[in-house]
């Protein structure tokens, strides 16, 4: 079915094709945490076995993807080419972060991702400072002081 905008342009339109394939997406994941939590033990609301946070979890996106999925089949949407860029741009950042982090240290390995994933969009230099040495100190405190997580903010003799 087809749609006339602003006289000549034509724009196609069809199902909200992102919405039922991001619930899709959801639903299966949500299923998968389910079934494969399904051989832990749930326990008790008071007393929670190793199974019942992830069933709990994966219910809830299944949920979601639920909530997400139904009204996108009764719905137009457009169909648009895909933009790689931001997908490619975070993979290639949490990449380089895995790749920084053993070697040189978290606080490194956040600045590599913060600025590899800012390619994602336009984004100003301030703004990628700034967010940089926020989630630095964040991941620091968070990580290596709170959880007690073995991984050095810098790591210089290798």
């Amino acid at each position: 079915m087809t749609k006339q905008i602003l006289g000549e342009f034509r724009v196609r339109t069809t199902r909200d094709v992102a919405d039922i394939i991001g619930g899709a997406l959801l639903i299966a994941g949500g299923a998968w945490f389910v079934l494969h939590s399904a051989d832990y033990q749930m326990g008790t609301l008071r007393r929670m076995g190793p199974g019942y946070f992830p069933v709990i979890i994966g219910s809830l996106v299944s949920l979601f993807g639920i909530l997400l999925f139904i009204p996108a089949l009764f719905r137009e949407g457009t169909i648009k080419n895909p933009d790689w860029r931001p997908f490619l741009t975070i993979c290639a950042s949490v990449f380089a972060f895995a790749m920084i982090v053993e070697k040189f240290g978290l606080v490194p390995a956040t600045v590599g991702l913060t600025v590899a994933a800012a390619f994602a969009e336009n984004v100003r230099p301030l703004q990628i400072v700034l967010l940089a040495i926020g989630l630095s100190i964040i991941g620091v405190v968070v990580f290596s002081h709170g959880l007690g997580i073995p991984v050095p903010a810098f790591r210089w003799n290798r």
